[in-house]
């Protein structure tokens, strides 16, 4: 059974331009250090365009095949040491181009997949 790691933000204020330069150069060096992270089954970003109060608010979502996958990466990667310390350098959260005291952090798990339409 999946479960996924869902975080949302704002763009902080002045700074679209730069979120989008950040995220995309993240999501690149993410893609090309792939063999860092064995448990993220995926990862997905989205822009809520039309969610009523929750509409300008870009999120990702993480999918792991279960807890166990989801702690065992948190663990790996806790103190950004060795390579995960590249990772710290071109993760767009310690760019400052979040709003930090807006962002939301939600943790899924998945229901009656098999039922799904893909």
């Amino acid at each position: 059974m999946s479960v996924f790691e869902v975080e949302s933000w704002l763009v902080a204020e002045g700074k679209d331009e730069e979120h989008e330069i950040e995220m995309r150069r993240w999501l690149t060096w993410v893609n090309e250090h792939r063999d860092l992270f064995p448990e993220w089954k995926s990862l997905r970003y989205f822009y809520k365009h039309i969610a009523g109060n929750d509409s300008g608010r870009y999120v990702v979502i993480w999918e792991y095949e279960n807890y166990t996958e989801f702690e065992k990466y948190k663990t790996r990667r806790k103190d950004y040491e060795g390579p995960y310390a590249e990772y710290k350098e071109n993760d767009p959260y310690y760019k400052g181009v979040f709003i930090h005291s807006r962002m939301g952090y939600e943790f899924w798990r998945d229901m009656e997949r098999e039922l799904w339409i893909e």
